[in-house]
């Protein structure tokens, strides 16, 4: 059962990463250049930092693994247990 629960936090994580990334995406085609703006200010770091909205949906399906880990982890130590 503990993996469905791994498995439900990745996939909202994932969907929240996608959503962020589509919302910068649809800033950057409606015309404010976001990108073009971290790159000029902020050069090799705003590259990065663009690198890292690239990878949000694997980035937050990371950070549902984490979460489920976090809340459900002493039902999964009682599961061992018993």
């Amino acid at each position: 059962m503990k993996y469905v629960y791994f498995g439900f936090g990745g996939f909202i994580g994932f969907i929240c990463g996608v959503a962020i990334n589509l919302i910068f995406y649809l800033l950057d085609q409606s015309g404010v250049k976001f990108a073009a703006y971290l790159i000029k200010t902020f050069g090799f770091f705003g590259e990065y930092i663009l690198k890292l909205i690239d990878a949000l949906p694997i980035l937050g399906a990371v950070l549902g693994f984490i979460l489920i880990k976090y809340l459900f982890g002493r039902e999964f130590d009682e599961d061992r247990e018993g």
